[in-house]
Order: structure tokens, then sequence, then C-alpha cells
């Protein structure tokens, strides 16, 4: 089944491209077409569950890759719905932007399951460059074109340290695949495979937005439309930080490997200076932005511990992250189409011009901020116990704080929406249904998640434990 989703996306995304100037005209059409290839896929990632073996010595078929391919399906899937949101679709094709997800989402899945890293990096840059694309895909918006050749230097830059990074750890080993490189380096790493070890960690920082390798994603996020902002902030994330479970697992050693130590002190930097950054934002994109920092953070710090419970954390993280942020921007992608600036001063009354609208829009920033019943709050939670387990005290405590200050930039948010008066001037907002039904199901999935997340994290425990 592994394989077939492989060739069903990376066909897909072909046929979606080459069919798009015939239904320039029919963007509900391609949305439907992407959709249904994401729902075959990821259908078919959940019959995966019980595979096992190599293809071709490169990509790995097991738990964790079938996990990755439901959570990666799903992201596509929403995206392909959320798509409907725009009216008109876009201005420039809609068939291009939906293969260009299918890619990215395919890049994504190579990359967890890859077991070389040759492939690690092929994968790695096909999600990549599907991102530059979607980034800038509207040449018209200014900020777009920025945003995006900022995004494309800078990612070329951590994508090179990257590829620096895994020479060196060949010379020293003389081995591309994990367990080649496991076995060499023994859990004691010469100064050679060290540096080969950083140079990579700067690479995969500039991918995940750790601070201090973080400066392009403000710009890309304010530069995008949201829709391909929300893709950006989880797609490439979960495939990444999935990858470097695998990574660690499997090529770099336990919890004394000092790459997972290193990890740890970026992780601790992003979700300081990233909750700091994010109090000054005034729009919303930004914010976004710097939330993700954040939450990349947390991510790290759970990486750091190079544990079952930490994987675990990880993953769970993952997937709380994906319904709540999607939601998030969705929301920014509605509120656009009826005109409406993703800025703070545009947000004021919101909640009383559109009080279910408020509500929902509660649910995602509560989770985000971390408040008890929903999925950010357990999702910190396992992270929190990752830490006391491998007796990280001060890192926990660092955190802990944290998400406590972090509730100031999150609840500036609702007190625009709810606390503010609306401008005297301000017109209704008729939102489409299919707005309205795709923020109902995230913020159901939301809630769902954080008041019975068991299924979910007994999955995941599962696929996380097959890999370690």
């Amino acid at each position: 089944m592994t394989l077939a989703v492989i060739v069903l996306l990376a066909f897909g995304g072909m046929v979606l491209a080459l069919i798009a100037p015939s239904f320039d005209e029919r963007p509900a059409v391609l949305g439907a077409i992407s959709g249904t290839v994401f729902g075959a896929s990821l259908l078919m990632g959940l019959l995966a569950a019980h595979e096992s073996g190599v293809i071709y010595g490169a990509v790995v078929m097991g738990p964790l890759t079938s996990a990755a391919i439901v959570l990666l399906s799903l992201v596509g899937l929403l995206v392909a719905a959320g798509a409907a949101i725009r009216k008109g679709g876009f201005a420039l094709g809609s068939g291009e932007v939906h293969a260009l997800v299918m890619w990215g989402v395919l890049g994504g899945i190579l990359l967890v399951a890859s077991a070389h890293l040759l492939m690690f990096y092929l994968a790695l840059e096909l999600s990549a460059y599907s991102t530059y694309v979607l980034v800038g895909y509207d040449r018209d918006r200014r900020f777009g074109t920025e945003a995006a050749a900022k995004y494309m230097i800078l990612g070329a830059v951590g994508s090179a340290l990257l590829l620096f990074g895994m020479a060196l750890v060949y010379t020293e080993t003389g081995n591309l695949g994990y367990t080649g490189i496991a076995i060499e380096l023994g859990g004691n790493p010469s100064a050679l495979a060290r540096g080969g070890m950083a140079l990579m960690l700067v690479g995969l920082g500039f991918k995940l937005a750790w601070v201090p390798f973080h400066a392009w994603a403000p710009d890309a996020y304010q530069g995008a439309f949201p829709l391909m902002a929300g893709f950006l902030s989880v797609a490439p994330k979960t495939a990444l930080a999935l990858g470097i479970v695998v990574l660690l697992s499997r090529a770099f050693g336990g919890s004394e490997s000092v790459m997972a130590q290193w990890i740890g002190g970026l992780a601790l930097l992003s979700v300081v200076l990233g909750s700091f950054w994010a109090l000054l934002q005034n729009d919303l994109k930004r914010l976004l932005a710097y939330s993700t920092i954040v939450h990349m953070g947390f991510l790290g710090l759970a990486l750091s511990t190079a544990s079952l419970t930490g994987y675990t954390a990880v993953a769970y993280y993952l997937a709380a992250y994906i319904v709540t942020s999607l939601g998030f921007f969705f929301a920014l992608e509605a509120l656009e189409a009826e005109g409406l600036p993703s800025t703070l001063e545009s947000w004021k009354g919101l909640g009383r011009r559109n009080p279910l609208l408020g509500v929902l829009l509660a649910v995602f920033v509560l989770s985000l901020a971390g408040v008890p019943l929903l999925a950010g709050f357990l999702a910190k939670l396992y992270v929190f116990a990752a830490l006391a387990a491998a007796q990280a005290w001060a890192p926990l405590v660092v955190a802990v704080v944290m998400v406590v200050f972090g509730y100031y930039f999150y609840f500036r948010i609702l007190a625009a929406v709810f606390l503010e008066a609306p401008a005297e001037d301000s017109p209704e907002l008729a939102f489409s249904p299919t707005a309205f039904s795709l923020l109902v199901l995230l913020a159901l999935a939301v809630v769902a998640l954080g008041v019975w997340p068991q299924p979910l994290l007994r999955w995941l425990q599962a696929a996380v434990t097959a890999v370690m």
C-alpha cells in the first residue's frame, strides 16, 4: 500500500497539472479530484499500518510511515476542501495549486519513510520546492513575491548546509544508510561526525524555523494566501518532525546523542524568543508565524528527550497542531474572502458581528494557547511529561513559564474579537456554507482530541515504538 500511495500522489499531481488549463473556470472540479486522491491515500495509509519491509533499500514500510501517510493526506484533504473558500479559485489557476500541494505531501511522506540520507534530502527538497512556489503563487501580490524570494534563498542556504553536513557524516562513516551510520558512529561520534551533525541540524533548523534560523517565516506567512500559509505551517513541519524522530532513532543514537542535546538548546531559544517577538505583532499572519516558531520549540523539547514518551508526544502534538492551526488559517482565508484584512485592528468586534464565528475562533486560539479540555493543552502536557520523565527540569520550568507568558499574545486576539467594539460602518459577514462547515468540523476535532485522546495516542505510540 505504501508504494501504491507514492505512485498515486506522484501521478495524481501530474494529472492535475496537465488538465489544469482545461478547468480554469471550474476550480471546484479540480478541488474534488484532489480531495478524492487524498481521501484514497488516507484510506490506503490506514491499511498500510501492518506492512513491513524496505523498498529499493531507501523507503521503509511500517507503522510510522502509515501514520505519516494518514496525517499528511488529512492535511491535503483539508486544504483541497479549504480551497473552496476562495471565491472563484486562484487567479492564476487552481490546478497547479492542487498539484503542488500533492507533491508537497508526497515529499513529506517520502521524508518520513526514508532509510537513506540521499532519499531524505531529495524528499525534503521535493516538499520545499512545492512550498516555495505556493508562497509566491500570485505574482501580482508584491508581498507574496518578496516573501517567496526570501523563503527560497534562505531555504537554499539551509539545504546547502544540510547537504554539506551529510557529506561530512558520509566521509566519517562511509555510509548513507541509517543503519550503517549508527553502526559506524557507535554512540561516540568523532569531531568530523559532530561537525556534520551540527551542519545537518542547522539545515533542519531552517526548515523547522527554529531560532536563530527563523527569519524567513514571518515574511513567508504574511506574503502567502492564508490557505497556503496554513499548509506551510503544518505539512512540512509534520513531515520533518517525524523524519527527525526516525533520524535520531535509527542513525544518531538515543538520549545521550549530541544531536538531541543541540536540538534542546535550539528549542528553548525558539520557545522563549518566539513568545517575546509574538507580543510585538499586530498582523495576524505574522503573529501566527511566531506562534509556529514557539510550537516548533515545544516539539524540539520533546525531540530532545530522545525517548518513547518524547517521540509519542511529538506525534500527538503534530496531530493536535494540524487541526488547530488549519482551523485558524481557514478562518483567516474566509475573512479575507469577505474583504477583511488579517490584522488585529480589523478584527475588533468580530465576535459581536458574527457570534458563531467568534466562538469558533475562540476554540482555535485557546487550543493554540494550551487551555484545558482542548487538543493544544494535552499536546503541551505530554511534552511536559516527556521532559519530566527525562529529568530535564530546567527546560521543563522554562516551558511551563512560557506557556503562561504565551497566553498574553493569544488573548490579545480574543480581546479584539470580543471586547472591542466594531466600527460603525462594518458590513455584515456572509460566510459560505463550505467555510462554516470546515470551521465547525475542525473545532469539533480540537475539542474531541482534548477530551478523548486515548485512541489516537495508542495508535501513535504503537507507530513510534515500531521505529525505536
